[in-house]
Parts: C-alpha cells; sequence; structure tokens
C-alpha cells in the first residue's frame, strides 16, 4: 500500500495517539497533510509533509516592485483539493487515510471523484453533531448539513471509528452500519509500572483536557468528601482547559487546597512519571453541559490501565467499553461524587485490591488495546482493495 494520511493537527499535545497510528503504518505510508505543519517539512526525517494552510507567501522581486508603489504582492495558499489530487499523482498513491470525518468533508469534492480505497477514523466529537464551544455555546459547531454530507461521504468511504459509542453515534445520524467498522486505538504497555503497597499518603491523578465531559470539578468535589471521611492523600489533575479558572476556583476554596495540584500541560515523558508514582486514576465522565460532548473512548484512561493503576470513573461513552467494572476498576453513575469519594476510599485502604485492578487492566490493555493489535487491525481494514460499491 502507497497511503496519503490527512490529519487535522500537526503534532498536537492532546493527539499523542496520532503519532503512534503514523508509525505503526511504517514504509506504506508514504505522504502526510495537516492543516498547518509548523513549517516542518517531514515526519521524523522520512516521511513528507505538506501543508494543507499557510500564510501567503510574498514573491521574491515581484513583491519588491509592488512595494515602490505601496502595494503587497503575494502568492495564495495551495488549494487543499489540488493539493492532495497532485499528491496523489507524486507519490503514486492507492489508499488515503483521512482523520476526522469533518476534516474528510472538507476536501470531499476531491474525495468523492478518486478512484481510490478511502478510510475515514472517526474520534468521537466528529460525531457529536450537536457539539458546543465553551466560548459560544449557543452556537453548533457543526452546519446543519455535516450529517448529510457524511452520509454521503460513507457511500465511498469505509468510516473507521474508535468506539462502539462513537459507531452508535454515527448510526443514530443515518450512517449506514455495514459502513463502519470499530478499531480501538492502542496504546504503548510499559516495562515498568506501579508498585501498589499499603501507604498512608494515596496519589490520585487525573490526566486530559479540562473540559465539562471529563468533569473535573466533580472529581475535586469527590476528593473533598473522601478527605473529609478520613482519606490520607493528595490530587494532581494534569491537562488544561476551559475549566482551569472553575477548577483553580474550586482548589482555591477548599479546606484541602494544600493537597490538589494542577500542573496545567505536561508532556507524554512527564506524564509517565506521574503515572509510576500514583496509586489511583481518575475521571468522571458525564454528558458535557455545555459541550454536548461524551468521552467516545478515553485514551488517558488506557494508559492508566496499561501502568497498573485501578481506574475510578463513571458508567458513561466509550469508558464502559475500556474499563470493566469490579474488575480493572470501579465505575460509578455518572454526577454521583459521593460513590465517587467512596470509590476512592475503598481503594486507598486495600492495596491489595488495587494490586488485582491494576494488574487486570494491565492485562486487558495487552490483550485488546495493544498499539501491536492495533496496527494489525487497522492494515486489516486497509487491506481492502476497493471502497466502492
Amino acid at each position: 500500500m502507497n497511503i496519503l494520511f490527512i490529519m487535522r493537527s500537526w503534532k498536537a499535545s492532546s493527539e499523542v495517539w496520532m503519532g503512534r497510528m503514523i508509525e505503526s503504518l511504517g514504509s506504506d505510508l508514504k505522504v502526510i497533510v495537516a492543516n498547518d505543519t509548523k513549517g516542518e517539512k517531514t515526519w521524523r526525517g522520512s516521511v513528507p509533509v505538506y501543508s494543507k494552510a499557510h500564510q501567503p507567501k510574498e514573491i521574491r522581486y515581484l513583491s519588491r516592485l509592488f512595494k515602490l508603489f505601496g502595494y503587497t504582492f503575494r502568492r495564495n495558499p495551495p488549494d487543499p483539493n489540488k493539493l492532495i489530487r497532485r499528491l496523489i499523482d507524486r507519490y503514486s498513491i492507492t489508499h488515503i487515510l483521512c482523520q476526522y470525518g469533518i476534516e474528510a468533508v472538507k476536501v470531499m469534492d476531491t474525495l468523492q471523484d478518486i478512484n481510490l480505497p478511502l478510510f475515514v477514523h472517526f474520534h468521537g466529537f466528529d460525531a457529536t453533531f450537536d457539539l458546543r464551544s465553551h466560548t459560544q455555546p449557543e452556537k453548533k459547531s457543526f452546519d446543519d448539513d455535516y450529517p448529510k454530507r457524511l452520509k454521503d461521504l460513507s457511500q465511498i468511504a469505509v468510516f473507521i471509528a474508535n468506539s462502539k459509542f462513537t459507531k452508535n453515534a454515527l448510526v443514530s445520524a443515518g450512517i449506514n452500519p455495514d459502513r463502519i467498522v470499530v478499531k480501538y486505538l492502542g496504546v504503548p504497555l510499559p516495562e515498568n509500572i506501579r508498585i501498589h503497597k499499603k501507604t498512608d499518603d494515596i496519589q490520585i491523578f487525573q490526566l486530559g483536557r479540562l473540559i465539562d465531559f471529563k468533569s473535573p470539578d466533580r472529581t475535586i468535589k469527590a476528593f473533598e468528601l473522601a478527605r473529609m471521611k478520613g482519606l490520607n492523600g493528595q490530587l494532581i489533575i494534569a491537562g488544561d482547559g476551559p475549566l482551569r479558572t472553575t477548577c483553580e476556583l474550586l482548589r482555591e476554596r477548599s479546606p484541602y487546597k494544600d493537597s490538589i495540584d494542577f500542573l496545567g500541560f505536561v508532556s507524554w515523558q512527564e506524564a509517565q512519571q506521574l503515572l509510576l508514582k500514583s496509586d489511583i486514576y481518575t475521571q468522571h465522565n458525564i454528558y458535557g453541559e455545555i459541550s454536548h460532548q461524551s468521552e467516545a473512548l478515553g485514551v488517558s484512561v488506557l494508559e492508566a490501565m496499561s501502568y497498573a493503576l485501578p481506574v475510578v470513573g463513571t458508567r458513561h461513552g466509550g469508558v464502559v467499553e475500556t474499563v470493566v467494572d469490579g474488575e480493572t476498576g470501579i465505575l460509578n453513575d455518572p454526577g454521583d461524587v459521593e460513590a465517587q469519594a467512596n470509590a476512592f476510599l475503598r481503594l486507598a485502604d486495600d492495596p491489595l485490591l488495587r494490586k488485582k485492578m491494576g494488574n487486570a487492566g494491565r492485562e486487558r490493555v495487552a490483550k485488546q488495546f495493544s498499539l501491536e493489535k492495533e496496527a494489525k487491525e487497522l492494515k486489516r481494514i486497509m487491506s481492502v482493495s476497493s471502497t466502492k460499491d
């Protein structure tokens, strides 16, 4: 296969999984297209990358001449559809893998015209048809015709959903379920893991965007309640997002503020060290009151499981597909802060239970959510010679 890989953001901090997927494609990957490559020309010195949208460049000499008369002469940015057509010819592309449905729709005219196997990978937010932003919650993020355009696109493409939850969202929008396959994202299995033992200072950890559907504000309240009931420990939250100020205020108003720490954005290397030092991983997923979004899968949950951490979460979204309640963690009803607090206490008091659930979670990742399994499944899906009916 000669694969053209279309992505949204270039090396986004919240998309570590994207780099893992790129690496898994190996020599089959021939070229990458992103919205803005930040001036970079290759992926790790090997695969060429192109930007769909960049600042118009001044044309040498002509620009100098026009400036004499008070004008600036610039070369227009490339047309995304023309760019993709050109790259298909230049690199003898045989397969196209596009990340996010919204990105596929942007170049839909070209994708409909070419006679190549096409695969569109959905990750949750792009299947949230009533998605809202925190800055403009009164306005939908997607146009009203977005579901119809996806339905048309599904006639010529295989849709890859990152979870059954995402697949169900696509089906509810009228997409034929026969055009959708589920492929979970994989995570690396580290050599070193958390060794659980009795401790008087439990460390509870959450990693990810501070946004309504991850509900870090409820996690802070649950931690407070657990402390009131006798928990000794600290809560560490790494990440940034629209609820950062809300969470900072909750901490300042908390009698346990010295035990709550916000780290902001952390690199994956820093996150690994935090996972090694933590005893419990938590995430209070709900249906976002503002964003209308849900956790479609939860890569950070899988990463925590890979480090043998028990997970305290909720029965919502794709988390129910990764965490087995009572085996790899404890799942509570969304919004039930007291149940989350009680789960903290139960695990804090029982290192053997933490170890049992943590080891079971790591084993589940090794069997169901490994990088090797994801790579094998992706190549199997893309081995289809044609997606045309």
